[in-house]
């Protein structure tokens, strides 16, 4: 496939390069504006091409952008495609939120890897592979694919270029760019991130109070993994009485009884809205 990617010396943009350019059956074209971006790739020597070469005959193009300009990226570039181009975005704020240009000659894909998990670190060979929290190319990983619109055909080949783009990949999950939204922002930015800053404002908090910094970060972190085991099933054993009495006290004290609201439509698009920009 002939790939265009733009924003390709931001840090996802030369992830995928990374992954692509080792794999003699991708195309790649670079697409980088900034003089700090352009710097980065020819630290890593690539070079960027110009925007309407790139453009020139090619089967996808990857917007590899912030979240606050891909729509005024996309505005300025899906008009310029050849019809039966793919166009795939690294994130699904900007396709649920409306704010790509609709053609329906374009096939339109959205893809999110998962990092890779908690547990699954510990399965990885070397120990440079269970230190990649984020997957930069080591540790295994899951994505999120949604088709928007457009042909199927042509989706299963992007999905498998996505594949290659953020490999190793342990499986490929086809859900809708909605369903996409629901898992970021609002489970995992929304909420998880939301808990887990509290948690280390909590640490913070009792090392003020005088327990010993290393004292205290040990004892967290060593409850921080077995409660996730315990919570999320992957041990046969219960949270003790008084641990399962604090956690329901904990919830009357730290969340509002309408918490789950972050789950409806109206607040995921809110949230959308303000990551792509505002109204």
């Amino acid at each position: 496939m002939k790939v265009t990617i733009l924003g390709a010396g931001g840090n996802m943009g030369r992830r995928v390069s990374r992954s692509l350019e080792q794999l003699p059956h991708h195309e790649l074209r670079l697409v980088e504006p900034g003089a700090i971006g352009q710097e980065k790739m020819a630290a890593e020597c690539r070079t960027p091409i110009d925007l309407e070469q790139a453009l020139d005959g090619t089967d996808v193009v990857v917007f590899a952008v912030p979240d606050r300009i891909v729509r005024q990226v996309a505005a300025d570039i899906v008009p310029k495609l050849a019809p039966r181009t793919a166009i795939l975005f690294l994130d699904p704020a900007a396709v649920a939120a409306g704010r790509i240009p609709h053609r329906e000659d374009i096939t339109c894909c959205v893809v999110h890897p998962t990092h890779p998990p908690l547990y699954g670190l510990m399965d990885e060979e070397s120990p440079e592979a269970r230190r990649d929290y984020w997957g930069g190319g080591l540790a295994h990983q899951a994505l999120v694919f949604s088709l928007a619109w457009g042909e199927e055909a042509l989706a299963e080949r992007v999905e498998a270029l996505c594949v290659d783009m953020f490999a190793p990949i342990s499986r490929s999950h086809r859900i809708t760019v909605d369903q996409m939204a629901l898992l970021e922002p609002a489970l995992t930015e929304t909420l998880t991130n939301g808990c887990v800053a509290i948690i280390k404002e909590g640490l913070e908090r009792v090392i003020d109070l005088g327990v010993p910094r290393e004292a205290a970060t040990d004892f967290l972190m060593g409850h921080f993994q077995i409660g996730i085991a315990l919570i999320f099933d992957q041990l046969d054993w219960k949270l003790s009485e008084g641990a399962q009495m604090a956690l329901e006290q904990s919830r009357q004290a730290l969340f509002r009884d309408d918490w789950h609201a972050i789950f409806e439509h109206e607040r995921v698009q809110a949230s959308l809205r303000q990551i792509t920009g505002g109204d």
